[in-house]
């Protein structure tokens, strides 16, 4: 069905399997991406409100594709609100490592932290700045950079316009550079079809920065670039997605990351509900908030907004799980029942049921999909979310 525009959505590997209405064809330069039918809303798909899907169109898929993270190693998301490829970017850690999530909107970040808790990262912190105001202190700390830059997009922009975003383009993608390791690894993209905002910059910061090499990847699908440079471009009318440029840059020599300043961690050692901290994982008190992160993301000593997960909150009578931090602890593998999918959506719709389960029990669907804690209301139970998140008719 080339050239008909399709939606995408991206499956989370450790949430069990998807229930989906209709086919679902693989998206070839990602494994774990589909384009699903048009009569398919994954806003109203209980998998997404569990984090087992998430919509994403399939050329925003590529770029992550394209600098391929790797467990352990440190990831700096330069321009990452609203969170799609940053949450891509978070599962291929694989709950190891760290991955800096840069942006300098107050309201994008509030975005990107949502989306960061729906999907379980537990190895990001939300740096509030911008990429300006980082880059000498992240100097030589990534492995691996993405800058998705702001472009004009597919609409259409003034000359003038598109000038002076190629210009901030550049500005970027020098200072970007400065933060990856020798060796390292930076993915430059676009969702703009125009040579100016794309093959243009690249040729540009290869100039001022003759050291650097593009390296052409062995992924399937997408088209070459317009100017020969090993770059690759996604057209709508061949894939029925966004348009999209991507480059991948390797920085010279070989060399290790420079380490980030370090701060001194308490863990917090009491058991959860007589639920244990997963392991590989650390869990501390920061204020009235029980948080859970990855070692790294936990003990990096940088000024942010955000770190790791929220796994719960503390009241008069203790600890209490928080809805995301519940399904992140449950596709960890914490113990509790399946539920029919018939029961888990009547939950989602803010219903009670006679399910006779004690307050603090971790729930899932026959598929493995998280649902959450459930809480008791009389001789009956109910979901623990956030009213703003009920949703009735879900699939």
């Amino acid at each position: 069905m080339k050239g008909k525009f399709r939606r995408a959505l991206r499956v989370h590997p450790r949430r069990g399997v998807p229930v989906v209405p209709g086919q679902l064809e693989p998206v070839l330069w990602n494994p774990g991406g589909f384009f699903h039918e048009d009569g398919c809303n994954p806003s109203q798909l209980l998998d997404y409100h569990t984090g087992t899907v998430y919509p994403q169109d399939a050329a925003s898929q590529l770029p992550v594709a394209l600098l391929d993270p790797r467990p352990g190693e440190v990831i700096f998301d330069a321009c990452a609100a609203p969170g799609s490829k940053t949450t891509q970017i978070g599962l291929k850690l694989a709950d190891t490592g760290l991955l800096l999530a840069a942006d300098s909107s107050a309201g994008r970040r509030r975005v990107l932290a949502e989306n960061l808790a729906r999907q379980g990262i537990a190895c990001a912190i939300v740096l509030p700045q911008g990429l300006e105001q980082l880059a000498g202190a992240l100097r030589a700390v990534a492995d691996g950079v993405l800058l998705d830059a702001p472009c004009s997009g597919s609409e259409g922009r003034s000359r003038r316009r598109v000038a002076d975003l190629a210009a901030l383009q550049l500005d970027l993608l020098l200072r970007a550079s400065g933060t990856v390791r020798p060796g390292g690894r930076l993915v430059y993209s676009t969702c703009s079809p125009t040579e100016e905002e794309n093959e243009a910059v690249v040729r540009r910061f290869l100039e001022e920065r003759r050291d650097w090499e593009v390296v052409k990847p062995e992924v399937a699908g997408p088209d070459s670039d317009r100017a020969g440079l090993g770059a690759l471009r996604l057209h709508p009318e061949a894939f029925g997605c966004e348009p999209f440029f991507a480059c991948v840059l390797r920085a010279p020599g070989q060399g290790e990351r420079r380490e980030l300043p370090s701060r001194i961690l308490k863990p917090e050692n009491a058991p959860l509900n007589e639920i244990a901290i997963p392991a590989g994982l650390l869990a501390w008190r920061a204020g009235h908030s029980l948080l859970l992160a990855t070692p790294a993301a936990a003990r990096t000593d940088l000024h942010c907004e955000g770190r790791g997960l929220q796994l719960a909150t503390e009241g008069p009578a203790g600890w209490r799980l928080t809805p995301w931090g519940a399904q992140a602890l449950i596709e960890r593998g914490a113990a509790g029942p399946a539920l029919t999918r018939a029961d888990a959506r009547r939950l989602w719709a803010g219903e009670t049921l006679e399910l006779g389960l004690p307050a603090g029990t971790l729930v899932r669907t026959e598929a493995g999909a998280p649902l959450g804690v459930l809480q008791v209301k009389g001789s009956r139970n109910r979901l623990d979310l956030p009213s703003r998140l009920c949703r009735s008719g879900l699939f």
